[in-house]
Order: C-alpha cells, then structure tokens, then sequence
C-alpha cells in the first residue's frame, strides 16, 4: 500500500512500483502490482483477495473516480456498514469491505477509522481535493510505515519498501488517523470496571471470545489455525471449529516435543484435521538471516519466535490456505505471563504489553505471514473482547496461582480438561527448542566483533552478544538505525533472562 500525495507536478508512478515489488509477497501474484498514477499521488496495491473475490480490485475508487482507496486488512463490520450506508443513499456497488472506506469516508471523513471493526491500514487519497486519510487499527494488527522526501509523503506496508530510494521510514502509530497536517488517536481504552458475578464475567468472556472468532472464520474459504496445542490456540482451533466446516490445525515442533503431544492428542479427540511439520536445528540457523529480514526486527525473543513460527505459516501456504488464525494477545490481555506474578503494578504492565505489540509480536505474525501470503487473524485482540477484557479486575485473569483464570472457566465446557488446565508453556520449552537457536546466536558474535555502532549498542541497550549479532544482521540489511529497543527488560522478559526452564538456569 503507497501513496505519495501533495507533491506538485509528476508523480514517479515506477518508484511505487518498484517498492510494491519489495513486498510481492503480500499479494496474489494475479493481483500483485496494481498502481494507478493520479493527480498529485500514485496509490498501489498487492492485493490478497479474500472479500469478494473478483470484484474488489484494488486500487478501487468510487464512480466519480474522485475517491480512491489502497487497503490492507480485514473490515469484520462492512456488511453493517454497508446496510447503514446504503440507508443513507449511498449506492455500494461491490460485497467488498474495501469499497466500504470509501463511502465510510465520504459520509464519514474522519470519524470513519473508529467506526471499524477489523485490521486495517488504509489511505484514502482525495483527488478534488488532493487530501489523504491515512489509517492504522486500534491494535495495529497490521502495519503502516510512513516517510518524507521533500514535500512528498510515502506509505507502506514494510520497511523493506522505502532501503531501495534511501528513505528512512517511521512507525505509523497503531490506533491513529492522520490527514498530514494532524496525527490524532481515535479510541481511548475503556477504565470502568465491568459489574458482574464471576458466573456472570465468564459467561459474557465467552460469549465476546466466541463471537471473535466467529467474525474471523466468515469466509467461504478453508481456514488454519497455527496450533501450538496450548490454551489460547486450542481455545481459537475449537471455536473455530464450530463456526466452519473446514478447519485445518496446523503444528510445529521438535519430534517428541510435548507441545506436539498435547496438540496430536487434542486434535484426534476433537475431530479436526491436523498437519504436523518437524523443526531441526539445522534449517532455523540456515534460514536466520532470512528471518532478520522478513520479520524487520532485532530483537531476540522476537527473532526467535519467527523462526519457530515461519514453517507453521509455509505449510499453511502449501496446503493452500489464506487465512489462518493465531493466539496471539491473550497473555497480555490476561496476565499469561509469569512476569505478570513478579511485576510491582500488573495492570500497568497489562497496558505496556498491549500497547507495545505492534512493535513486537503482532510484527513477528504479520510479516510471517504475509511473507507467505497468509494473511493471519488475531481473535483475542477483537474490538469488543479486548475491550472487555481490558476492564476486567486482574483477580478473575490470575487466580490462585493459575493464569488466565477467565478463559480456563469460560472454555472448561468446550475443550477437554487436559487442555482447559494446561499451564503456561513457554514457545522454546513446548517446541523442544530450548536454548539451541539462543546458543547459536550468542556464539556468533565473537566472529563479528567490535562490530558496528557500539555506542548505539550501548545507549539502547544491546550489549549482549545475541542482541548484539542481530542488530548486526538487521543493518546488513539496511535497515535504519533504531532510535531504542522494542523490548525492556522487566517489562517483555525477565531482567535476569530471556527464558527459564525447569531444571536450567535462566538465558
């Protein structure tokens, strides 16, 4: 998605080209490429056609072609949005959600971004007008990179799209508009606690989480779930499960790993097809700098789970799917996490982790994903359950020394017991990971040192050699210079370490 508005005389319709090229990988090829030259602006699209197959092309405009419209994402409310224009005189002529922006805008203007329930980046570019409205979702489930080159401005959906011209691209902020004179936030959290008995909290959780899903599956295609056989994706495999007939569990892991055993098992009582695919040791080192570039991160943990999580997605591509369903955000909305327990405000953390997953995992699933041409859909960050789950008292999200206390009882009806009790299984320990890749990376960087920006290493804190030999990486691919990390320790990861097994000291 590119758009270069406000720029006096021709617009160079083949840089956008060129830098649609760089993210080919987020688009059918039959859909790749799309650009249009217009006055003022050149708006461009890789398309990944899910709604409406055949007629929602994009870039799409209205039939004035005043109004034109690049978009990435899912809109869950379009077909609402759709019966609420079409009552205000609005002829909708396509069942595509995209079309669905540009009347939204019209009728709309800026209010529209906070209207939408889904993931979404989007430009709207104003011909009559040459004004934009740029969008990112509340969660920023998917991404939007913004840079300048004089009084040009530039949008997409990678960084990777602006190293060919030497543009030094910014994080777009995850639930803002910006119509280029003004940035503005679109949607406070909700602060009022809900009222309710616990019976009556685990009832409306399940019913918000049900619903979630539900949205996410509405598709005439078939549908993966990337199953690591714990609570959150057995919660998102068997709900989905019940809202479609065709659902494919996808696992990866090391052979005899117990996040397999739990998955093969659950899968075989549930009655839902499962793809296995074995990791080695071997392959994740091979492909590790490949990961640094697809993923556009250096941090660690993040590196890390990519690696894991790249072959989940491959095989998702090569059974066909475009679609598959994580179970990313339940931790951070539910206290998942072990440093939930240790950290002196727990809602606090709550707040930092949510708001800083577009930096981390919510990147690490979209870019690999997308770089396999999966677009991947996220249930536990829904509008109206992450907003409830936001409210909830941090007593019904860890209680008695079980996380997610909330989902285990809302679920304990659906999935079998050994699922709905299973504790928190970190990826590295339920894969068979452990600290191979860890190992491997801490001992490259011997053969890299002193290495490049060691004052920069030392101010943003990258002074371990993992830290320090992917931020080596990162660079090597060009990628600009990071102002600070994506991850604090204390606050993403334990300050004595990454991970801590049983009966292992802590990396």
């Amino acid at each position: 998605m590119e758009l270069r508005p406000r720029t006096p005389g021709e617009v160079p319709v083949a840089r956008i080209g060129k830098m649609l090229a760089e993210i080919a990988h987020r688009g059918d090829p039959e859909n790749a490429g799309g650009v249009r030259g217009l006055p003022g602006a050149a708006v461009g699209c890789n398309r990944l056609a899910i709604v409406d197959r055949e007629a929602a092309i994009q870039p799409m405009s209205d039939s004035t072609g005043t109004l034109w419209v690049a978009f990435n994402g899912e809109i869950y409310n379009h077909a609402a949005l759709r019966r609420e224009l079409r009552r205000l005189g609005h002829t909708v002529r396509t069942g595509s959600d995209t079309e669905i922006l540009l009347h939204g805008y019209r009728e709309w203007g800026r209010d529209l971004p906070a209207r939408l329930d889904g993931m979404f980046a989007f430009v709207v570019y104003d011909v009559a007008r040459r004004a934009y409205l740029a969008a990112r979702d509340r969660f920023g489930v998917k991404p939007l990179y913004r840079a300048t080159d004089g009084d040009a401005e530039y949008f997409a959906s990678e960084m990777k799209c602006f190293l060919p011209f030497g543009l030094t691209p910014e994080v777009f902020p995850a639930g803002h508009w910006t119509d280029g004179s003004t940035t503005v936030r679109y949607h406070e959290e909700p602060e009022r606690p809900p009222a309710g008995t616990d019976r009556s909290l685990v009832a409306e959780f399940g019913h918000l989480l049900d619903e979630a899903v539900r949205k996410r599956v509405d598709t005439d295609l078939p549908i993966g779930v990337i199953y690591s056989g714990g609570l959150d994706s057995a919660s998102v495999l068997a709900l989905a499960a019940r809202h479609h007939p065709d659902v494919t569990a996808i696992s990866v892991g090391f052979p005899g790993s117990s996040d397999l055993a739990f998955a093969v098992r659950s899968c075989a009582d549930l009655g839902i097809r499962h793809v296995v695919r074995h990791l080695s040791l071997d392959g994740l080192v091979r492909d590790l700098p490949k990961r640094v570039r697809e993923a556009e991160t250096f941090e660690t943990v993040d590196i890390m789970d990519a690696s894991v999580m790249a072959p989940a997605f491959e095989t998702a591509a090569e059974l066909g799917l475009k679609v598959a369903l994580v179970g990313d955000g339940s931790d951070e909305l539910l206290a998942g996490y072990d440093l939930f327990r240790e950290h002196p405000d727990p809602v606090e953390l709550m707040r930092y982790r949510v708001g800083n997953l577009h930096r981390t995992d919510l990147q690490r699933v979209d870019r690999v994903a997308m770089h396999r041409t999966v677009e991947a859909r996220v249930p536990f960050l829904d509008r109206d359950l992450a907003d409830f789950a936001w409210r909830l008292p941090m007593d019904v999200k860890y209680r008695d020394g079980t996380e997610k206390w909330i989902l285990r009882e809302a679920m304990a009806g659906i999935l079998p017991p050994y699922l709905a009790r299973r504790p928190k299984i970190r990826m590295p320990e339920g894969t068979g990971l452990l600290y191979q890749l860890l190992e491997h990376v801490k001992g490259q960087w011997p053969h890299r040192a002193p290495g490049r920006h060691p004052e920069l290493r030392r101010r943003i804190g990258l002074d371990q050699p993992d830290a320090a030999y992917l931020l080596e990486l990162y660079l090597e691919h060009g990628y600009p210079l990071p102002r600070s990390r994506h991850k604090r320790p204390g606050w993403d990861f334990a300050p004595h370490g990454y991970f801590a097994f049983p009966g292992a000291g802590a990396r």
